[in-house]
């Protein structure tokens, strides 16, 4: 399934494709001939996965994880500023999550603003996407994506109240298990243009005992 970009989305566009079936391990890239970021997004994706893939600041990171027992829990990374691009995933930050040993994960990406005061206009701009993909045996395969805005939640009266806030972190796919590692790509950006810091990972575990 592919999510055609909206006009509004086409900076962060480029994260929202998946791609059916296994993908090699360093897939060719054919030329890219039309610029637009909408003809971009198999290729784009498919280079995701590639060796090449930096998996450093500013860029992206590995991150190994320990199961929890009796308990959830994030594994991720999150990046240094909103400089993120390479030349094998562009605008994409990139965490790579190794030792998952065919756990289930529920893979996930989080704008970061550069403020803690999000007014309701500037969580409803601010515009976040992310693709996850699953390694097994040599091949990987596309765990799902998200593009979406925001969400503005406005504060909850009554005895059990809570203030509003803003929701910039969205569950990727419907998670998944049987893969040795995942990558998870995301982008975040401020007004659907100026790139902010992103988190991407996967959350896992059993729950309380």
């Amino acid at each position: 399934m592919r999510i055609t970009p909206s006009a509004a989305l086409l900076f962060a566009a480029s994260l929202a494709t998946a791609c059916g079936g296994p993908l090699e391990e360093e897939p060719q890239t054919a030329a890219v001939v039309d610029e637009s970021l909408a003809s971009q997004e198999q290729g784009v994706d498919e280079s995701c996965v590639g060796s090449s893939v930096v998996l450093a600041q500013p860029d992206g990171t590995s991150v190994g994880v320990v199961f929890p027992r009796c308990s959830y829990a994030d594994f991720s990374g999150t990046s240094n500023d909103g400089t993120y691009d390479q030349t094998s995933c562009p605008r994409r930050f990139v965490t790579e999550l190794t030792s998952l040993n065919g756990k289930y994960a529920q893979p996930f990406v989080e704008a970061i603003p550069a403020t803690a005061n999000v007014t309701e206009s500037g969580c409803k701009a601010t515009l976040i996407a992310g693709a996850a993909f699953g390694y097994l045996n040599g091949y990987w395969y596309s765990l799902g994506n998200v593009s979406t805005a925001g969400i503005w939640h406005p504060a909850t009266p009554g005895p059990i109240s809570f203030p509003a806030h803003c929701q910039l972190r969205f569950g990727i796919g419907n998670g998944a298990s049987g893969y040795t590692k995942m990558r998870v790509t995301g982008i975040g950006a401020a007004l659907g243009v100026f790139p902010v810091r992103v988190r991407t990972g996967v959350s896992m575990g059993n729950g309380p005992c």
